[in-house]
């Protein structure tokens, strides 16, 4: 196994939480990139590369969070790379639609499961406004990653179309 997409993968999301994630987010709707990086390795990697990166990626993800929390954040995403594992041995998931529905889930799971974590105030304005649309804003971003992964979008049929 090597460690260097991982790495790489680290990158990106510190990247993503220190510089990209105001400039990215449309009103209340934030990409959630470690929750779709720790789910996209669960669908393509082994269990125990899966566990590890979600490790990682959430002391990375969560590291200028409240310290309390920091804990809790990467056990969280340990748990989603987990679940995902399971999720992806026990279904299938060839089809599109299939990945992209677990994508969903898996990203609107864990919005709402940080936004119980972190106690919010107003519950259903947040929810409403946090998780739902930062689940889709986050899935729309993986179904875009689908489409290039499965040569769907290319760089001749862009050419095609101008």
């Amino acid at each position: 196994m090597s460690v260097v997409p991982f790495l790489i993968y680290l990158l990106l999301v510190a990247l993503h939480v220190v510089i990209l994630n105001d400039v990215t987010s449309i009103y209340t709707a934030q990409i959630n990139l470690p929750a779709m990086l720790v789910l996209l390795v669960a669908l393509y990697k082994h269990d125990a590369a899966a566990a590890w990166c979600g490790f990682f990626v959430g002391l990375v993800a969560f590291a200028g969070g409240p310290e309390s929390q920091l804990g809790w954040q990467a056990i969280l995403m340990t748990a989603l790379a987990m679940v995902g594992c399971s999720i992806r041995q026990r279904l299938n998931l060839d089809s599109m639609k299939a990945k992209v529905l677990y994508m969903f889930g898996g990203i609107f799971i864990h919005n709402l499961i940080l936004l119980l974590i972190s106690r919010a105030g107003i519950f259903q304005l947040q929810s409403a406004g946090y998780v739902l649309a930062g689940a889709l804003y986050t899935t729309v971003l993986a179904w875009l990653f689908f489409l290039i992964k499965e040569r769907q979008i290319t760089v001749q049929k862009i050419k095609a179309i101008f």
